[in-house]
């Protein structure tokens, strides 16, 4: 994977899961370490932490993305990426607001289903350049809550490049397992409509360990294009339930 199919593939799963936003309850929600959205919002106040670093092949890029619910049914995150070589782009980070109202829920014989809608916009620091916007991205969002150890999430919408100003609908689906207290395990596929402009499908498997349950975990995934032999690895950590103006516990 070269630095140009490494850049496209970091902006499609930015605008596509743009900052990994997440509150707690698991797996009702996704968030880090997954890519796909959950349909549910951190409660106001609330805020996580989350940071990782990627590596495919002689690329690298280290991540950071804080998020925080700003209202009832309203969670905003931002997000950072440090790339390793920075020849030719010396930065990337967005901004993401999600809403997902719990009156949007709804009770079936499958599970519980809930909705929400996530816009994000992308942007990216050339070498020879200051911080410009280069996409931006609609996506609803639906979580099927299948059990207490498994949930699916579907995230689904358009995705904009702004160099090229095309658009490309976006398509990521993802099941959740809880075998233990102690972490889950999950697979996912993220694919769009538009390979050429926002990459090939994408496959993706991986896992959340707790060290201190609900509060802070490590986490591993591996992902493959398809077509392409090489793994894009990442490794990270989450901290989260911080309580930056909520109410105490």
């Amino acid at each position: 994977m070269n630095l140009t199919q490494t850049r496209r593939l970091k902006a499609w799963r930015g605008l596509a899961g743009l900052c990994a936003l997440l509150s707690l309850s698991l797996p009702a929600q996704a968030g880090r370490p997954l890519s796909s959205d959950d349909a549910a919002t951190a409660d106001p106040g609330i805020c996580q932490l989350e940071g990782w670093g990627e590596k495919a092949g002689s690329n690298r890029a280290l991540v950071l993305a804080p998020a925080c619910g700003i209202a009832e049914g309203w969670e905003i995150g931002v997000d950072y990426t440090r790339p390793h070589p920075r020849d030719e782009l010396r930065g990337e980070g967005g901004i993401a607001l999600k809403w997902a109202p719990k009156s949007w829920g709804l009770l079936t014989r499958a599970g519980q289903i809930n909705f929400g809608l996530k816009v994000g916009v992308g942007y990216e620091q050339p070498s020879a350049a200051g911080w410009q916007r280069h996409g931006q991205g609609l996506l609803g969002l639906a979580t099927l809550v299948v059990s207490d150890d498994f949930a699916l999430h579907a995230n689904l919408g358009p995705q904009q490049d702004r160099a090229s100003g095309q658009t490309a609908t976006a398509l990521n689906l993802a099941l959740v397992w809880v075998p233990s207290p102690v972490g889950l395990l999950f697979a996912e596929v993220q694919t769009n409509d538009r390979s050429s402009l926002m990459g090939r499908t994408q496959s993706t498997v991986g896992g959340l360990w707790w060290l201190t349950p609900d509060k802070l975990g490590l986490s591993l995934t591996a992902s493959q294009q398809a077509g392409r032999s090489q793994t894009l690895w990442t490794m990270g950590f989450g901290w989260y339930g911080l309580n930056a103006w909520g109410p105490s516990p």
